[in-house]
């Protein structure tokens, strides 16, 4: 017999080594897991040795190592520091920061050049301010986050103006002394980092024209301070892209808009703060109006010429609930992406700090002190999760071969709105005059005259165009904006929405006189032209252009169109209605008489209010009613239930006009990224309820994807279709190929 003491102590000896060798072999594989973990950690942390490669701009899109991207990123105002960052220097907290920006996927930083630091006496450089700069190349390196320096500030935050003590009240835009040391600045610039590859892009300026003179700036100083700047740059780098830094140029009627400054940047910049512009956007934050901004601020500007930018965009979370901030920029980047974006800068990384809450400029502007994707420290806000997920959407976008799609319609921005004031190469004039013409509207050009009076005009211009752009959209239709000299010809139709059509003072609101004869030759071609008219309207010839002429003036308080014809989806007895914002010949409508033309629909007095015509090979539709800027005046207007958007809707299949994209969701835009046989589709809803959509294609699709910030999985396409979940304000990206 076994000895059973002696046989529990073996039983227990031998279990206790047979734990042993388990433990031992756990801990061993653990060390080769934690090994192999912290191989790969190194392996994916930046790395100094790491370069980021050289950005160039190829006419479409940024391209690095031969392949195109969209860079994301933020504006940078440190949290605690602030604006006195480069006196209150910690390297160690701008890394910190560098850190989180690389975690949340940023692949671009704007960031301010103080002037008076970097140019503390005329002439004079700091050669601190530039080794901070170099620091900030060292860790655009490691963390692989391209830089994108904006000169020369200057204002930033709130109405805060830092400036040089040395000005002594000469304009920067203008004073002789000024421009030369600017130029030489920017020179200093360009020697230093002609062929840094950190370096993505040169920001000029932030929000031009200079803060402290503001309203004293004109075209041509404008025009000849951009000039002068990049002349200096480019004396020595010849490899970086140059835009100037604007927000609301275009939208304003401002000097630094977007034709003054195209013959000397290669990009241009849109700052859509819709929420400071309430004349265009009368409605809440996140809306459908609001959250077409960036895409109607992008397309107005690329009809001067060049890609373009968001480089500022947001709301405050001192203003706005979190959740909101996040959905109205979500919205809007992702349209903005569709309109062809070619990167997203916005306002800004972070919140400023609460000690920044006892001094200026935060002390002053309480809403500036939310702005941040990130709490002032480091913790993420919805925006910052919304931004991870776009980041690493954007990431797998492969841009090789693809524009955004030619747009269905051209929205004409009249001549008078985009040439430099002083500009009479358009006037129709030829060789020498004995007795000069003088331009009563081209005040700032003319000396002794004071600045034309233009921003009640532009504001009616832009807030009809705003609304024919969305209306478009809302229609499947995409839009751009040629000018008036440009060739427009090749688009498939022409909107025309008043003031476009009117006349008189101020001249920027409408096209010269001569345009209808252009029009009626592309109509007589084979194009399709719509246009409204109000009482103040215009058009000369124009019975033969429509098949109807302008008869008197029509006033009245409340507008109702009857349909007596069909026409698009509409049936004899629909109606339409709108409230005629103001007693004034830009809002009353318009008697006119009928021709060749053929009565859709009329008023509530029975006289006809929409007349379609045919010419030659392309037809019109004439609006006796201002329509666009009747919605332009009534706040939330598109957050409502509104048909209007059927009058274009029906306009399209009445010529036969054919996106490539559409969706049956009124709310739900659809814009196109296309190439020769693939391309990307995105879709936005700007609206606060999920929708069903389907998209439907006259294009050949093969195959779809749903390309999501995990990776992409197949949609399936049923014959020419396809449905898709989209949820409020949200936006898809979906990759085709035929």
């Amino acid at each position: 017999m076994r000895n059973p003491v002696r046989r529990r102590f073996v039983d227990r000896r031998t279990v206790l080594l047979t734990l042993l060798i388990l433990v031992l072999n756990f801990s061993a594989r653990w060390s080769n897991v934690q090994a192999a973990a912290a191989e790969n950690k190194q392996n994916q942390r930046p790395s100094l040795d790491s370069r980021l490669p050289e950005v160039r701009l190829d006419g479409t899109y940024f391209v690095r190592d031969g392949k195109r991207f969209i860079p994301v990123g933020a504006h940078w105002v440190p949290a605690k520091a602030a604006m006195q960052w480069p006196t209150e220097w910690n390297p160690t907290d701008i890394e910190a920061d560098f850190a989180k920006m690389h975690d949340l996927g940023y692949s671009i930083v704007r960031f301010d050049m103080l002037w008076a630091w970097f140019e503390p006496r005329p002439g004079d450089y700091n050669p601190e301010a530039f080794k901070q700069l170099d620091y900030f190349v060292s860790l655009a390196h490691k963390y692989q986050i391209y830089l994108h320096p904006s000169l020369f500030i200057g204002g930033e935050i709130g109405e805060a103006w830092w400036d040089v003590p040395w000005r002594l009240g000469r304009h920067p835009h203008a004073d002789p002394d000024m421009l030369r040391l600017e130029g030489n600045l920017a020179a200093e610039f360009g020697r230093r980092y002609a062929n840094e590859s950190a370096i993505i892009a040169w920001d000029l300026t932030d929000e031009p024209p200079f803060w402290i003179v503001d309203g004293q700036t004109t075209d041509s100083m404008a025009i000849n301070w951009t000039r002068v700047i990049v002349d200096g740059i480019r004396q020595y780098d010849k490899l970086h892209p140059i835009v100037v830094g604007t927000s609301g140029q275009e939208i304003d009627h401002g000097p630094f808009r977007a034709d003054d400054i195209a013959p000397f940047v290669n990009f241009f910049s849109v700052h859509p703060f819709t929420l400071y512009a309430p004349g265009l956007f009368p409605d809440p934050l996140l809306s459908a109006r609001g959250t077409y901004g960036a895409a109607f601020e992008i397309a107005l500007s690329q009809g001067a010429g060049h890609p373009v930018m968001i480089h500022e965009m947001g709301g405050s979370t001192a203003q706005f609930s979190p959740e909101r901030v996040a959905a109205y920029d979500r919205a809007q980047i992702y349209s903005g992406l569709g309109a062809g974006s070619i990167g997203v800068d916005l306002w800004c990384y972070t919140d400023a700090a609460p000690e920044q809450f006892h001094k200026v400029p935060y002390l002053r502007t309480p809403q500036e002190t939310g702005w941040g994707m990130t709490t002032w420290d480091r913790q993420d806000k919805p925006l910052a999760r919304e931004f991870k997920k776009i980041s690493k959407i954007v990431g797998q976008l492969d841009l090789t071969g693809l524009n955004p799609a030619s747009a269905d319609v051209g929205i004409v921005i009249p001549d008078e709105w985009a040439k430099p004031h002083g500009d009479f190469s358009h006037f129709g004039l030829t060789g020498p005059a004995a007795i000069p013409y003088v331009s009563m509207q081209d005040g700032d050009a003319m000396p002794g005259q004071h600045p034309p009076k233009e921003s009640e005009a532009n504001q009616w211009l832009m807030s009809s165009a705003l609304t024919a752009f969305i209306l478009a959209r809302q229609a499947g239709l995409t839009a751009d904006f040629p000018r008036e000299y440009d060739d427009w010809a090749k688009r498939p139709a022409l909107f025309m929405p008043s003031p476009i059509t009117s006349t008189g003072d101020a001249f920027l609101a409408h096209v010269h006189s001569d345009f209808y004869e252009k029009a009626r030759k592309y109509v007589e071609g084979g194009g399709f032209l719509y246009a409204s008219v109000a009482s103040d309207g215009a058009v000369p010839n124009m019975d033969s252009l429509f098949g109807a002429r302008l008869a008197d003036r029509a006033p009245s308080s409340e507008v109702t169109l009857k349909f007596v014809e069909p026409f698009g989806d509409f049936k004899p007895g629909d109606t339409l209605h709108y409230t005629v914002p103001s007693a004034s010949t830009e809002s009353w409508g318009t008697l006119i008489e009928v021709s060749s033309g053929k009565v859709v629909a009329v008023d509530q007095d029975g006289h006809p209010a929409l007349v379609t015509n045919t010419l030659g090979a392309g037809k019109t539709l004439l609006s006796a009613y201002p329509i666009e800027h009747y919605l332009a005046a009534i706040p939330a207007v598109f957050d409502q239930p509104n048909d209007t958007y059927r009058v274009y809707a029906a306009f399209r299949d009445w010529t036969g006009t054919k996106p490539l994209f559409r969706s049956d969701q009124s709310a739900v835009e659809v814009s196109t990224l296309q190439g020769e046989r693939r391309g990307y589709t995105v879709l936005v809803n700007h609206s606060a309820a999920e929708k069903t959509v389907t998209v439907s294609t006259t294009l050949a699709i093969r195959s779809l994807s749903h390309i999501e910030a995990e990776g992409s999985h197949p949609v399936k396409l049923q014959g020419s279709s396809w449905k898709m979940q989209i949820g409020p304000y949200e936006g898809i990206v979906v990759e085709w190929s035929k």
